[in-house]
């Protein structure tokens, strides 16, 4: 059976003289209303159509621009080929190699990466480049719609279950894989967001990610995109941030705990208050009680601040207000503690698989917003994919357990589980409580030594001006009152941590483990 859902064109064609998008660069802004982003998507569609592009075409498109990137692949799914979201970074090769892409659209940096690097051969017969490329070789994609009246943008008809995009996940813990979409988990995506923001006629949604431009429009909110720097979020100047917040009245913001920091640090040291915000979504790592009561100063004290839990895989599935979150700190009795995430999100199924004694197991999810499967990854599917009475199952990868209250619990990821003699650590349990103490931004419990008998070593990221000594005590004091606490065998001051290209803020283990063993060579066989 199939389901017909709303399309693209659907969801744009109310309030054409209402802003759709603005696209903020180093101190100026250029404003896109709803019919003008219509009329763009209706050019690019024609041209792709003039290029050769059909449906069924997998065409990748990566550029940093928010318009482009929106308007590009609102055409596509109206032409019914596929956009495939990928990010310039190590491991892009093995990733186009799984997708085989028809078609590249990209600015002229990706395209010389994929000259040099031979992205994509020799599968791409359309290549097509956005933006400015004087001296690029190749097919320009004009972007940019003429003034006029609105076209109806003509859209092939498809149904719930056909194709309607692939997602690449980070690759922050292993290789990145794309997650298809059907059109069916769009729209059971943009119905969970809806359910979770409550979006209202007159909200301005701060995109702190640059994906969320796609699906800003959709929810029918106006979405300002702020000049985040996309290949390293947590390098952003905070001012680029701050400022379209307050100059375009921003109510919603959503962004990573990286890009957060960033804001609240800023608003802490300058005196700056952010009245229009109303709510903020923290995604991409769990959010920390210490940078919720930092944001906390900055908003009104009605505001709503939720850490939402979900993946590529499956985004949203859960969410917590920081209020709860605080709340929500007590260990269960001869039980793992970890970050609470809340309960799940209307429509999605949470269940534990393989729950040892504690109720500690791998976390799965089903639901109209989980990716049915991985595309030509049939190893991948087989590991985390299988069918249930509640539609595709989903490993996450992820451990943790239900409570009483059927909350979820987040306890880190099973590939990241510390095997000592005669016991296991999980890297949540351990982290959330150390986090907590006074003079931490963050901390990281890695392995260091053979599995089965590794060290657990403690990274320990101080606060700017925190004596490492203070820090120390202070964590020594906090693994004290932990029941596993003494299983820490080191700790480790570091400033700053690797993480993942995506959102700043999953720490890269692999990266940290390497440098606490060559910190403790000697002491560890």
């Amino acid at each position: 059976m199939t389901v017909t859902v709303p399309g693209i064109a659907a969801h744009l064609a109310e309030r054409p003289d209402t802003l759709a998008l603005v696209q903020c660069r180093k101190g100026t802004s250029r404003r896109i209303s709803r019919g003008e982003l219509v009329r763009g998507c209706h050019r690019i569609a024609q041209a792709l159509r003039d290029a050769g592009v059909r449906p069924g075409h997998k065409a990748v498109v990566m550029t940093r621009d928010a318009y482009d990137l929106t308007a590009v692949s609102y055409a596509l799914v109206a032409l019914g080929a596929v956009p495939v979201l990928i990010e310039p970074r190590a491991g892009v090769g093995r990733c186009l190699e799984d997708v085989a892409p028809d078609v590249f659209i990209g600015e002229p940096l990706a395209h010389l990466g994929r000259r040099a690097l031979r992205w994509g051969r020799p599968h791409v017969r359309i290549p097509l480049v956005t933006g400015p490329a004087p001296l690029l070789p190749g097919q320009r994609l004009a972007t940019r719609a003429p003034a006029g009246g609105i076209p109806s943008l003509r859209v092939r008809e498809s149904d719930g279950d056909e194709l309607a995009m692939i997602a690449f996940t980070s690759g922050s813990t292993g290789r990145p894989k794309g997650a298809e979409y059907r059109h069916a988990t769009l729209a059971g995506q943009l119905d969970a967001l809806t359910a979770l923001m409550g979006p209202r006629p007159d909200d301005v949604l701060l995109a702190g990610f640059l994906p969320v431009a796609l699906l800003g429009p959709l929810l029918g909110l106006t979405t300002v995109a702020p000049a985040v720097n996309h290949l390293a979020p947590a390098r952003t100047s905070p001012e680029e941030l701050v400022g379209p917040i307050l100059e375009h009245g921003a109510s919603i913001v959503l962004a990573s705990p990286a890009v957060l920091t960033l804001i609240a640090r800023h608003c802490g040291r300058r005196g700056i208050t952010l009245p229009s915000v109303r709510q903020i979504l923290s995604f991409g790592a769990p959010l920390r009680t210490g940078l919720a009561d930092a944001l906390r100063q900055a908003v009104p004290d009605d505001a709503e601040i939720l850490s939402v839990y979900g993946a590529t895989e499956c985004l949203p599935v859960s969410a917590i207000g920081d209020h709860e979150l605080r709340a929500a700190r007590v260990r269960p009795p001869g039980g793992h503690a970890g970050t609470c995430l809340g309960q799940p999100l209307p429509g999605v199924r949470a269940r534990i698989l393989d729950a040892d004694a504690t109720g500690l197991g791998e976390i799965a999810v089903a639901g109209p917003t989980v990716s049915p499967a991985y595309h030509a990854r049939p190893d991948a599917d087989a590991a985390a994919k299988s069918t249930t009475d509640h539609g595709v199952l989903h490993r996450t990868g992820d451990l943790g357990r239900l409570d009483d209250e059927g909350r979820l619990w987040f306890l880190g990821r099973r590939a990241h589980l510390i095997t000592g003699t005669g016991f296991t650590l999980a890297t949540e349990d351990i982290e959330a409580a150390a986090d907590a103490a006074p003079g931490v931004r963050r901390t990281a419990l890695v392995g260091v030594g053979t599995a089965v008998c590794q060290l657990p070593v403690l990274c320990v990221e101080p606060l700017p001006a925190t004596p490492r000594a203070t820090v120390l005590a202070a964590v020594r004091a906090a693994l004290e009152d932990h029941p596993e606490g003494h299983r820490v065998g080191a700790l480790l001051i570091r400033s700053g941590f690797p993480t993942d290209p995506r959102h700043n803020s999953k720490i890269d283990r692999m990266r940290l483990a390497g440098w606490a063993a060559r910190r403790l060579r000697g002491r560890v066989r």
